[in-house]
């Protein structure tokens, strides 16, 4: 059985929407919590068609000069990056023992990831890099706020690691608490619950850096907190900062 109450992991690895480790930590996590595992490469159409017209330009790789967006040369570009990343999935699903699903998509990536999603998916989301967002980036990270389904921020190039599941709550009455209990208890951790002091102000008024330092030195498996306020940006510095999952909860 899943926990807490989630069914399907989901991945897009569209070019530039995730950084090179996400398969291995998606797969991690969906194997310590019973998820299915599904995979999404979706090709860019509107790329595609812009690369159609006459004055549609690009910059060479190689020579660093401008040359015709051909849509042949598109084409082949986004079959081999679909291959790489199908390649990369399935080894990174194999190393953790469970099964995988992977589709190609064609079509607006924003509104094909969103209509894929339900409450009980979970959307994984990693940058490449800190500080650098590419634009596939950005658009899985604004498809993934405006989406039912839960957000799973990976660090970059994470190690796994046994400790706490950590509940940065805005109260006592805030649901990520117990969330955060059903998956402790699912893989064998202990929960451990941050809170403002007397809990008299919201999770989305404190700071990724605040939050990380409020944990101090809890060497923490995982953080989970609900959907509040601008949640995006702080939950991705606090993965960033303590090197863990932060889940975020609607």
């Amino acid at each position: 059985m899943s926990a807490p109450g989630f069914r399907r992991l989901i991945l897009e690895l569209g070019v530039g929407a995730t950084g090179p480790s996400s398969p291995r930590e998606a797969a991690a996590f969906a194997k310590s919590l019973g998820l299915e595992l599904l995979a999404v490469f979706v090709e860019d159409e509107a790329l595609l068609h812009a690369s159609a017209l006459p004055f549609s330009r690009e910059i060479d790789p190689v020579t660093h000069r401008w040359r015709p967006l051909e849509p042949e040369r598109l084409e082949n570009e986004m079959r081999a990056a679909a291959a790489w990343a199908r390649e990369r999935f399935s080894t990174a699903a194999k190393e953790a023992g469970i099964p995988e699903t992977f589709e190609i998509r064609r079509g607006d990536p924003g509104p094909l990831a969103a209509g894929l999603c339900v409450e009980t998916d979970i959307v994984a989301v990693s940058p490449s890099r800190i500080g650098g967002a590419t634009h596939g980036f950005q658009r899985l990270t604004a498809t993934a706020q405006g989406s039912p389904a839960a957000v799973l921020w990976l660090p970059p190039n994470a190690a796994p690691r046994r400790g706490p599941i950590v509940a940065a709550a805005a109260d006592a009455a805030d649901p990520c608490i117990a969330a955060a209990r059903q998956i402790a208890e699912r893989i064998g951790e202990v929960l451990a619950v941050a809170m403002p002091r007397g809990g008299d102000y919201p999770v989305a008024g404190v700071s990724a850096e605040e939050l990380a330092g409020a944990l101090n030195d809890a060497g923490e498996r995982m953080i989970a907190l609900s959907r509040t306020g601008p949640f995006g940006e702080v939950a991705a510095e606090l993965s960033a900062r303590r090197g863990v999952p932060v889940l975020v909860l609607e």
